[in-house]
Formats: C-alpha cells, structure tokens, sequence
C-alpha cells in the first residue's frame, strides 16, 4: 500500500482512485503537462481523504442524511485539507482540491468562490468527482446511466466548467471500460 493509499484508507478509497484515473485521463485530452496530469491525479485520489474524519455511522448512513448530519459531512473538506497540509507540504495542491472541490463556478459551493478564483485543478476534480459519484451506486442512491449524467454536467453550466465536461465526453471511450473493470 502506497503512502496515499494509507491515507485515505479510511474513506472511500474506490471512489478517490476513480475520481483519479478520469482526471488523469480527461487531464491528458484537455492538455495538462505530465508533472500537472501527476499532481492533478495525487490531489484527486486525496480529494475526500477528510471523510475519515467523519463519524462512519454518518458517512455510511443509509438514505438521506438530516440537516445536522450534512453540516457535519460539510466539513469533511476542511478536515481534509488541514489533514493533508499536516501531512506533507508538497502537496498543497491536493489540500486545495480537498478542500475546495465542491465549489461551483456560480459560487454556488460550500465557500462560495466563484469563476477564476477556483484553480483549474479544482475545476476538473469537481467534474470528475460529479461524474463519479452519479454513475455510481451509492448505499443512498441507485447509479445513473451515462447518458443522464453527461446531460446533467452539461445542462448546469454555471456550476461546472465546460471545456472540462467537453473533455470528460471526449475521454469517455477510456473512461467507460474503468467501469466495465468493476
């Protein structure tokens, strides 16, 4: 087990790493240099690595969760940005994509940032984290098909970057059999 590995080994560690391989992929088809495409891939596979500060009776709660227990899910990106930046300061740029990868181009997000105040890193994590989590099947959710997500990425264009999205549709030939391998 990598170092990385240890350290989200206790979130979801299948959902990081496939956060990670699509932004890897979409990384290359939307033009990142490979030290960029490497970084981006480390911040994602630590994106959620705060879940596991999270009470597991929280985070593996069957069906909707109530509005105390979101505010507690919520912080999930601080702790894992604070965990990150206490672990090793070289990866600054994942503690920024823990903590701010629910943020929306509208500033719609959980700090509200908007347009280029969010990192280009973020901006591609978040899609690829959406994308994700609606193909796949959660204990409180069925899975999406493809086709519906794709429709929901690129209809919210105020919350998600485009030429990401239009990245993640061209890369879909690479990323689909990741989900076949499951």
């Amino acid at each position: 087990m990598t170092a990385l590995e240890k350290l989200v080994a206790d979130t979801n560690y299948a959902h990081c790493r496939q956060v990670a391989n699509i932004c890897k992929i979409v990384a290359e088809r939307a033009g990142y240099s490979t030290d960029e495409i490497l970084i981006i891939e480390q911040a994602a596979l630590l994106h959620d690595v705060g879940k596991g500060k999270i009470d597991k009776a929280i985070m593996d709660k069957p069906g909707k969760l109530t509005p105390e227990e979101f505010e507690i899910v919520k912080k999930h990106t601080e702790a894992g940005h604070d965990q990150i930046m206490d672990t090793i300061e070289i990866l600054r740029t994942s503690a920024e994509c823990a903590k701010y990868h629910h943020e929306k181009p509208d500033g719609t997000g959980y700090f509200q940032i908007t347009g280029s105040g969010i990192s280009p890193f973020v901006r591609l994590i978040s899609v690829i984290d959406v994308y994700d989590a609606l193909v796949s099947k959660r204990v409180y959710k069925d899975s999406w098909d493809n086709k519906s997500v794709i429709d929901y990425l690129t209809e919210n264009k105020t919350q998600f970057d485009q030429y990401i999205v239009k990245c993640l549709v061209n890369s879909l030939d690479d990323v689909l059999p990741l989900y076949e391998a499951k």
